[in-house]
């Protein structure tokens, strides 16, 4: 155990009261983790307050404790807890409860986080950017701090590494991932009805809006880059959110040769921004592009948000920016 996640645990058993935030628009990851630590210290006697709106989640809705959620805007009234677990937050600024945004340095924080781009806020602050997700982090956690794992912590870790994973797939999933796994499913999580949920399943109305997504898509600079584009009215028009577009930059991602693949998209929850979601193959960086426009993440995938910006503005000022960032590198001087 390094001193980090010795320090982590000390914190989590020091304090009485808990709350827990991630960030805005919480996918499987953040969501999962968010419920199974708080299933966790729950455990523990803590007294516990998981902030998340439950219409912004962009997970399955099916997993057993998300009666546990408290809506956001009522993080103001609340008595001050004696420390604030960020979960899964690349930033500042992705903090999904506005009024602890605003007010973090009133806070006591620690901050477990897997995303590169993290500038370790908090107290303290355990992040490891080459872990799978963070559910993997806080399956560590847990086995570190010798806490039981019931059926149901178990689901909502399986969810938060699955979905980063990309089912155990992608570039992230190293053995600790896999050993996590297995003892999940020793935990006897229905593995298959979760996978289902997640990756098999939609509502008509989202299959129409993917429909959307896959009309819109375009190959720039020769085939180097893929996108595609979604606006509020396409949202409106299928009876959609935010949250239920979660996974559609896969769409493009999955175009062979590409180098970079974006998702430009601006829901009707918030019409003043656009969104941008990458991801990347070597030797791109999602990350590195993210960070042109504010954003950050890993060096595979990565998002931004572009304030008061239209999606073809975005998409303007992106493109605009590619033919320098995808050029190569100038070979050293001999």
């Amino acid at each position: 155990m390094n001193d980090t996640l010795k320090l982590a645990i000390a914190e989590l058993e020091k304090a009485q009261s808990i709350a827990i935030v991630t960030h805005r628009g919480p996918d499987g990851d953040a969501i999962g983790s968010s419920l199974a630590l708080a299933l966790l210290l729950e455990g523990q006697g803590k007294e516990v307050t998981l902030y998340a709106r439950i219409e912004d989640i962009g997970a399955p809705r099916v997993l057993e404790g998300l009666d546990r959620l408290v809506r956001p805007e009522l993080a103001e009234s609340a008595k001050r807890p004696d420390l604030l677990v960020c979960l899964d937050c690349a930033s500042i600024e992705r903090v999904s409860v506005p009024f602890i945004r605003d007010n973090l340095d009133s806070f006591h924080i620690l901050n477990i986080d897997h995303h590169e781009s993290n500038p370790r806020f908090g107290a303290v602050s355990w992040v490891v950017d080459d872990a799978s997700s963070t559910g993997e982090l806080v399956w560590t956690l847990a086995k570190a701090a010798g806490w039981p794992l019931s059926r149901m912590i178990a689901e909502a870790l399986w969810v938060a590494v699955v979905t980063d994973t990309g089912r155990f797939s992608y570039s992230c999933t190293h053995a600790s991932t896999l050993e996590c796994g297995a003892d999940l499913i020793r935990c006897r999580v229905r593995q298959s009805f979760l996978n289902d949920e997640i990756f098999a399943k939609a509502a008509l109305g989202v299959m129409r809006l993917r429909a959307r997504a896959y009309a819109s898509l375009q190959i720039w600079f020769g085939g180097a880059v893929a996108i595609i584009r979604l606006d509020a009215p396409d949202y409106a028009a299928c009876g959609c959110s935010k949250s239920d577009s979660e996974d559609f930059v896969d769409i493009p991602r999955a175009v062979r040769g590409i180098k970079l693949a974006i998702f430009f998209y601006r829901s009707r929850e918030d019409e003043s921004s656009t969104h941008l979601s990458i991801r990347a193959y070597d030797p791109v960086s999602a990350s590195a592009f993210a960070a042109l426009f504010g954003g950050g993440g890993h060096r595979v995938a990565a998002g931004a948000t572009i304030k008061n910006c239209s999606v073809a503005e975005a998409m303007e000022r992106a493109r605009a920016a590619l033919p320098a960032f995808l050029a190569p590198a100038p070979a050293p001087a001999i």
